[in-house]
C-alpha cells in the first residue's frame, strides 16, 4: 500500500485521455509516423513527455484564457447594462479566472493520470465557473467600471463554463490526433498483464498501447497476447528500446527496495507510473485518501445510496425519458415503418426481464429478429451448458436485415424509454437480463439486482458484448457502491460516444 501512495507522488508522464487504443504491441508503421510526427513538434527525447505535458497544460491555459474573452465579449453585446468600459476591465482581471482554473486542479491531471477526460472535469468546471464569475465581478466592483449586473453574471459564467468545455474537448481531440498513442509497459506476472491488457482495450480513453511485459525470471513461457520484454530490472533498457511513456505496475510481491528503485527510474526517465494495488476490487471512486501524520490511510464509507439521491434519480428518469419520447416520435414512427416493410409485424418485441431485486417485468424493444427467434433459442444456445451466467452470439442468423441496423445503432432500446417512463427501469443501472440468466446467479451475481436495470450503464459505455460476464460484473458492482447522479450524468454523456463506435454492438 506504501508503493500505491508513493506512486501518487510520481509525476509528468504522458498525458492520456480520449481516443483511440489497442492491447497489442505496436505496429512499426505505426511507431514510425508517431516518431516523425514527434519529430516535427520538437517532442522527442527522454523527457519528451515532460516537454509533452508542459506544453498542453499552455494550450490548455491559452484556450481557457481565450474562451473567457471571447464569453465577455458575446455578454457585452448581448447585455445593454454591460458596455464597453466594463469589458476592458474585465478582460484585464481575465487572469483571475485562469488562476481558480489553476487551483481547481484543472491544469495537471492529463499527464498525471492513466485516464483523464474533459467529462471528468464536469464538476471541477462547475465549480470553478461559479467562483470565477464572483471572483471577476469582485475585482470589477473596486474598479471603475462597477459590477456586472445580476444577467450578465449569469451569462457570464453560463457561457464561460460551456465555452471551457467545448474548448478543452476540441483542444484534446486535436492534441491526442498529432501526438499519437502513447506507448506503455506492464511490470508484473503474465496474467496481470493480460488482465491489463483487455482493461485498456476496453477503455480507449486511455490512450495506452502495450509494448510487452516485464516480469521475474521464472515467469518465462507463459503465453499471452502480450510479449515479455525482459526482467523488471531491465525497465532503463526496454524504455529506451520502446519509447515508453507509462509503466504499469501489477506485481504484488516487490519490495520496498525494488519499489523505490522503480519509482526512481520512472522519475528520472520521466515515466508516467501507474500502480494496480491490492486488493484492487475494494477501492471504488467513493474511497477517500487521507493521511495521519506521514501515514497514509483509505477511508471506506459502507451505506446504501441515500434516499435523496435516488429521489433525484427518478426525478431525472421521468424527465428525460417523457421528454425524449416527445421529441423521438417522428423518428419511433419511422423505425417501426421500416420493421413493417422489412419483416411485417410485430413491431415491438416483449419479454419478461428481471428488474430490481429479480422482480419480473415487461420489457419493450424494437424487433430486430424473425417472429419465432424465442422458439430458435435452444438451437443456438444450451443455458444448462455455459460457463457463467451470460452469453452473446455474434452474427446471430435471426436477426432481420432492418434488425442488423437497428442494433449497430442501438434504435432498437429506444421503446425502454417506456419502461423508464413507467418506473420498472432507470436511464442508467445494471443491463436488464433475462430471467432464465438470472435464474443461473449465485448469491453474489445477484447483488446486480440492487436497483433498477438501466436504459445504459457501465457495461455499454466500456466494451456492452465484448466484456466476458465477469469483467461486467466488476463494473456494475462499482456503479452500485459509488452511485451518484454525476456518475449517472457521466455515463449518459459517454453513451453517444460508445453506440457510434458501435464495439460489441450484436
Amino acid at each position: 500500500m506504501g508503493l500505491l501512495m508513493t506512486a501518487k507522488a510520481t509525476q509528468d508522464g504522458q498525458e492520456l485521455t480520449e481516443g483511440e487504443a489497442t492491447a497489442s504491441a505496436a505496429a512499426p508503421g505505426d511507431r514510425v509516423s508517431q516518431t516523425e510526427m514527434a519529430t516535427r513538434l520538437g517532442l522527442t527525447g527522454q523527457s519528451g513527455s515532460r516537454r509533452r505535458g508542459a506544453l498542453l497544460r499552455r494550450m490548455l491555459a491559452t484556450g481557457d484564457g481565450l474562451a473567457i474573452v471571447a464569453t465577455l465579449c458575446v455578454a457585452t453585446a448581448a447585455t445593454s447594462t454591460t458596455d464597453v468600459a466594463t469589458l476592458f476591465w474585465a478582460v484585464l482581471f481575465s487572469p483571475a479566472w485562469i488562476l481558480v482554473l489553476k487551483l481547481h486542479g484543472l491544469y495537471d491531471n492529463d499527464h498525471r493520470r492513466i485516464r483523464h477526460s474533459t467529462l471528468d472535469e464536469l464538476p471541477s468546471l462547475v465549480s470553478a465557473s461559479a467562483l470565477g464569475t464572483i471572483a471577476l465581478d469582485g475585482l470589477l466592483a473596486v474598479s471603475p467600471a462597477g459590477p456586472l449586473s445580476p444577467k450578465s453574471a449569469i451569462l457570464v459564467g453560463i457561457a464561460a463554463l460551456a465555452g471551457c468545455f467545448v474548448e478543452r474537448a476540441a483542444l484534446r481531440f486535436a492534441w491526442h490526433h498529432l501526438t499519437g498513442v502513447a506507448t506503455g509497459v506492464v511490470v508484473g506476472p503474465a496474467a496481470a498483464a493480460e488482465m491489463v491488457a483487455r482493461r485498456i482495450s476496453t477503455h480507449p480513453e486511455a490512450r495506452l498501447r502495450l509494448a510487452g511485459y516485464l516480469s521475474p525470471p521464472q515467469d518465462k513461457g507463459r503465453e499471452v497476447s502480450l510479449p515479455r520484454l525482459g526482467s523488471i530490472d531491465e525497465i532503463s533498457r526496454v524504455a529506451g528500446e520502446h519509447d515508453v511513456e507509462r509503466v504499469v505496475v501489477t506485481e504484488q510481491e516487490m519490495s520496498d527496495a525494488d519499489a523505490e528503485h522503480l519509482i526512481a527510474e520512472c522519475k528520472r526517465a520521466g515515466l508516467g507510473l501507474t500502480l494496480l494495488p491490492p486488493h484492487f476490487g475494494l477501492l471504488g471512486p467513493g474511497i477517500e485518501l487521507n493521511r495521519l501524520a506521514e501515514l497514509p490511510v483509505l477511508d471506506f464509507r459502507f451505506s446504501d445510496p441515500p434516499r435523496s439521491t435516488l429521489a433525484m434519480k427518478r426525478a431525472m428518469d421521468v424527465l428525460v425519458s417523457g421528454l425524449m419520447l416527445m421529441l423521438l416520435s417522428p423518428l419511433l414512427a419511422a423505425i417501426a415503418v421500416l420493421i413493417l416493410v422489412d419483416s411485417g409485424t410485430p413491431v415491438f418485441f416483449r419479454q419478461r426481464r428481471a428488474g430490481k431485486d429479480g422482480v419480473p417485468f415487461t420489457m419493450l424493444k424494437f424487433r430486430t429478429m424473425v417472429a419465432d427467434a424465442e422458439e430458435r433459442m435452444g438451437e443456438l444456445v444450451d443455458l444448462k451448458k455455459l460457463d457463467e451466467p451470460a452469453f452473446k452470439i455474434v452474427d446471430d442468423p435471426r436477426i432481420t436485415r432492418a434488425g442488423r441496423l437497428l442494433r449497430r445503432t442501438s434504435l432498437d432500446e429506444l421503446p425502454q424509454l417506456i419502461n423508464v417512463l413507467k418506473g420498472d427501469m432507470s436511464l442508467v443501472g445494471p443491463r436488464p437480463e433475462e430471467q432464465a440468466v438470472v435464474a443461473l446467479y449465485d448469491e453474489r451475481q445477484r447483488a446486480r439486482l440492487a436497483i433498477k436495470p438501466g436504459l445504459t450503464g457501465p457495461m455499454q459505455v466500456y466494451g456492452r458484448a465484448d466484456l466476458t460476464f465477469e469483467e461486467r460484473l466488476a463494473m456494475e458492482r462499482d456503479y452500485l457502491d459509488n452511485l451518484s447522479i454525476a456518475g449517472d450524468l457521466a455515463i449518459l454523456l459517454r453513451t453517444p460516444r460508445a453506440i457510434v463506435r458501435g464495439d460489441g454492438a450484436y
